[in-house]
């Protein structure tokens, strides 16, 4: 599949289709510009627990990249003006054929289909007007017939019961302002008004290696013109793992360069994207002064931050990035999975991850001071005492600041990762989520800006499964796209489970 849909998505407040949970069957999509009420919207199917002790500055609210989903999306059906087809007696129609995607191959026709055409208000609310629906036959034809001369938002959905396709406007938009309107004069028949419904896992974003997989990850969500684009080391993890919420803060990708060299890939990228300003993560050992000399062609201002070891470059790059910050992560700089999760969390609310040694007995000198000038009210820590010990814990709580400590640990990386995601999105909205793996660090590394940029979720799963929670969670959420990172998974399109269950 074609990640191209995610290009036109910015942060930027849009008018959504209605999303049901998709085990509970799929409702039509409908144009609201009207928060949705409290009780419109399902309960996780989540343990509640998880997420009841959650603060504000750790979750996806008003102030996150995430806001548009939680104002606009409408569940359940409920409408922004009538339900029922207006009485109308027009002369034109519109027309076109419904197919559907499934099992590696589109093109199929859809029976049954519910096509509507959808009229924006004349009252000036911004509310929009069922004005006539039709049902496609068995080769997924449709006419409209009877609408009045105007412009017409196109939905579609399959009404089954526990269907995995996804509904959209036309052409293959979730939001009204990404639709494209199909205008009509009296007596014209406008045709070829075509739509192919999809499931939840839209495809991959992918490339042949690490690098180029991040370069997609960049194409799938910035345009020319970006502010900022990050560069890291991507055959190891620590420099990353900061400067993945620090692009996102920033408004730009993170790419990833093998160290000595720039492929010309990401030159190619970076051409693209224009950024106003490269920023390197690392030393010249991370990162070397030829590659340097390159980047610096390549932009009109450079920066870098590099410190004597990882530790010393995430407080760089935290201080440089965030300056002061309401919330931070703590995680380990000895391994990748907790830190791959905090990344992705981060990112999506405009927070740093800051690195630590997890298994010493406190806090260094320098993570206090680095820690007590972020000034952070709420101090999110990354895995179990084993991977952040109890003493760093303790050092925490007792800095001068007095900030709020509150650990995510679970019984391995991947319960971690969960509670992680289920911290900052539990019984928060999402049309998107990205799935990368947790044996391996690149994919996510490059994941976590992208994420963090459209204000999605960013599930760290095994291999080849992912567990009934994420798969609950993902429901909950009310996600519509699913991408996987990489080629670490296969895409599975059994219902509308992303993989086989764990």
């Amino acid at each position: 599949m074609d990640p191209r849909p995610m290009a036109g998505l910015r942060r930027t407040a849009v008018l959504a289709t209605t999303l049901a949970l998709l085990t509970a069957g799929i409702s039509p999509a409908i144009a609201s510009d009207e928060p949705t009420p409290p009780d419109l919207r399902p309960a996780p199917a989540v343990a509640d627990a998880l997420v009841d002790d959650v603060p504000e500055q750790l979750r996806a609210g008003d102030d996150s990249a995430v806001a548009f989903a939680q104002r606009s999306l409408e569940v359940g059906g409920a409408p922004s003006a009538s339900a029922e087809a207006l009485a109308v007696d027009g002369t034109a129609s519109i027309g076109g054929r419904i197919t559907y995607w499934s099992a590696g191959s589109g093109g199929r026709s859809l029976a049954g289909a519910a096509v509507e055409a959808w009229a924006e208000a004349a009252d000036g609310t911004g509310a929009w007007n069922l004005v006539a629906d039709a049902v496609t036959d068995a080769s997924g034809a449709y006419a409209i017939t009877g609408l009045p001369a105007g412009s017409y938002l196109v939905n579609v959905y399959d009404p089954r019961a526990g269907t995995p396709l996804i509904p959209e406007f036309y052409e293959d938009a979730q939001y009204t302002d990404l639709a494209t309107l199909v205008t009509v004069a009296d007596g014209q028949a406008a045709t070829g008004v075509d739509e192919e419904l999809e499931p939840l896992m839209k495809g991959r974003i992918a490339g042949q290696d690490r690098f180029e997989t991040a370069v997609a990850a960049s194409r799938a969500g910035f345009e020319p013109g970006v502010p900022c684009v990050w560069i890291a080391n991507g055959l190891a993890f620590p420099d990353a793992l900061s400067a993945g919420p620090a692009a996102a803060r920033c408004g730009g990708p993170l790419l990833l360069v093998p160290g000595t060299r720039v492929p010309s890939s990401v030159i190619a990228e970076l051409k693209r994207l224009k950024p106003a300003k490269i920023v390197v993560a690392g030393g010249t050992g991370a990162v070397s002064s030829s590659v340097e000399t390159t980047l610096r062609s390549l932009a009109p201002s450079f920066t870098r931050y590099a410190g004597t070891d990882r530790y010393d470059t995430s407080r760089k790059i935290v201080a440089g990035a965030f300056g002061t910050s309401p919330a931070v992560w703590v995680a380990s700089g000895a391994n990748f999975p907790d830190a791959l999760s905090a990344s992705g969390a981060a990112a999506a609310i405009g927070i740093p991850v800051l690195i630590v040694p997890g298994t010493r007995s406190g806090l260094d000198s320098a993570a206090t001071r680095a820690l007590t000038s972020l000034d952070a009210d709420v101090v999110a820590i990354a895995g179990g005492t084993g991977a952040i010990s109890s003493g760093i814990q303790r050092a925490i709580q007792a800095l001068p600041t007095g900030p709020e400590v509150h650990r995510f640990g679970g019984a391995d990386r991947y319960a971690t990762a969960y509670l992680i995601v289920d911290a900052v999105w539990g019984g928060g909205w999402s049309p998107y989520a990205f799935f990368a793996s947790g044996r391996n660090f690149p994919d996510a590394l490059a994941a976590a800006p992208l994420a963090g940029w459209i204000g999605a979720p960013l599930y760290i799963t095994p291999d080849s499964c992912t567990s009934s929670a994420v798969q609950q969670h993902v429901a909950s959420v009310g996600v519509a796209e699913g991408y996987v990172m990489g080629y670490y998974q296969p895409v599975w399109y059994s219902g509308w489970t992303p993989f086989r269950t764990c």
